[in-house]
């Protein structure tokens, strides 16, 4: 399925450590690492940790990450923060580390593992209360399931989350009435900061008022009223699907590994129409 080949897609990624951080008499090599869209950076870095923490500061913080000086959420997926920056990347991905001066304004606290996976069952639970109008389904996993899926999540190794998924994704319940779409929108290049660091997830039901299902197109419209979408690009795991493509399978078989569908909308036209705080509201 679509989605069995999204989730495998990995990302190169040269890590290096800020230089102001090095306190060893050498400078430490870069790291060259393959990572999964679908996973955190912090769930994937360990070897990162283990390959400069010698180099770094005795005194230090929780690692966190930047890409041109800006810091890299962590709360999001791998491949979202890389669609973010996309059109600016020329592969590998260019990341600095940090072990001090955590920008604690910008970022999330992330004092360990645990609080990326519980983030990740937030969202997970998030979108089934979306898609199914409750997230029991969730309350009641398996714990042999849970931790699969967590062990996936650190591992990388995308397939053994399909299994333990499907106690989530085959619910009948999906596609009644009040079912909605579980969908994000983010900004990217071409729109002011302050709108960047919005994540747009208005209440998004199966079909509009005339009971027709929406496309990307039309879902886009109804969620950003206004915005002329000719100018803009728009990315899911990083390929920019057509248009007409419908919304409840693009939810479907594109969604992260949280059951979310990630759209990033950068524009191409400086002269794009701009988008007011209302129309993010």
């Amino acid at each position: 399925s679509a989605k069995v080949k999204v989730w495998g897609g990995k990302i190169p990624v040269k890590f290096s450590l800020a230089k102001r951080e090095i306190t060893a008499m050498e400078e430490p090599h870069s790291m060259f690492v393959l990572l999964p869209r679908i996973s955190y950076l912090p769930l994937v870095t360990k070897t990162v940790r283990d390959h400069f923490v010698d180099y770094a500061p005795a005194i230090r913080e929780d690692m966190w990450f930047d890409f041109d000086g800006k810091p890299l959420r962590w709360h999001l997926p791998i491949g979202v923060l890389y669609d973010l920056v996309k059109d600016e990347v020329a592969l590998p991905w260019n990341i600095t580390v940090h072990f001090t001066g955590y920008p604690t304004k910008e970022l999330l606290p992330c004092r360990n593992l645990t609080a990326v996976t519980d983030h990740f069952f937030h969202c997970l639970k998030e979108a089934c209360f979306l898609k199914y109008g409750s997230s029991s389904i969730i309350m009641k996993m398996s714990k042999g399931n849970h931790q699969l899926i967590e062990d996936a999540l650190v591992s990388g190794e995308y397939k053994k989350i399909i299994e333990p998924s499907k106690e989530y994704t085959e619910s009948k319940s999906f596609k009644s009435p009040q079912s909605k779409l579980p969908v994000r929108v983010l900004l990217g290049k071409g729109f002011e900061p302050a709108l960047q660091k919005i994540i747009i997830q208005p209440p998004l039901e199966l079909r509009d008022r005339k009971g027709v299902g929406y496309t990307l197109e039309t879902g886009l419209q109804f969620m950003l009223p206004g915005v002329d979408l000719t100018r803009l690009q728009v990315l899911v795991h990083g390929i920019q699907p057509p248009m007409t493509a419908s919304l409840l399978w693009l939810s479907g078989q594109m969604c992260h590994a949280d059951q979310f569908l990630y759209v990033c909308l950068h524009k191409k036209d400086p002269k794009a129409s701009t988008l007011s705080s209302n129309s993010v509201t």
